[in-house]
């Protein structure tokens, strides 16, 4: 099995954490072109990938069900029409355009709601701890936006073995999150 996952910038000027699961080892770098994660992805021909941007906009006002139904939960997420958000919205909805296009298959995550849930913790540094001791080699840099994808790449791997639940409404976008 191997996922990947990517911690999505906003902006093309900013770097994108990438992160390759195969076994128990995760392949960290930073990525800036969006041409650069299709090339990556076509090459490396994952199960899937995990990627942690709103890949929807809402039907109406702010907030998708998924936000909504997170935030219900206690979880922060903030709106993909938030003025900060709008930028990396519309770059992951055409990432993901670009992807399914070449038949490879995309889910939203949320990392910090990913940590929260399966390690109990938002701490970053936490997150990586807990990975090596449960057996997994993290090679690569140690930005958050690396981290970020380990953890998309993570949770994408849960979702292939059945492990996760997906939240909110099909046709306005979901976001899959670990099962407690």
């Amino acid at each position: 099995m191997k996922v990947i996952g990517i911690d999505l910038a906003g902006l093309a000027t900013n770097p994108s954490g990438f992160a390759i699961l195969v076994g128990r080892t995760f392949k960290t770098q930073l990525i800036y072109s969006d041409e650069q994660m299709i090339e990556l992805c076509v090459k490396e021909k994952p199960d899937l990938v995990a990627i942690d941007a709103p890949l929807s906009l809402p039907k109406r006002g702010n907030l998708r069900d998924a936000d909504l139904s997170l935030i219900k939960r206690g979880l922060r997420v903030f709106p993909p029409t938030f003025t900060g958000m709008r930028s990396l919205t519309a770059r992951g909805i055409l990432l993901t355009k670009k992807l399914r296009t070449r038949k490879i298959k995309v889910i939203e995550i949320h990392p910090r709601t990913s940590g929260i849930t399966i390690f109990k913790t938002a701490n970053r540094s936490q997150w990586r701890k807990k990975l090596k001791k449960m057996g997994f080699c993290l090679r690569g840099g140690k930005s958050r936006h690396e981290l970020d994808a380990v953890l998309a790449a993570f949770t994408g791997t849960l979702h292939l073995r059945g492990k996760t639940e997906e939240i909110g409404k099909v046709g306005e976008g979901t976001i899959v999150i670990p099962l407690p």
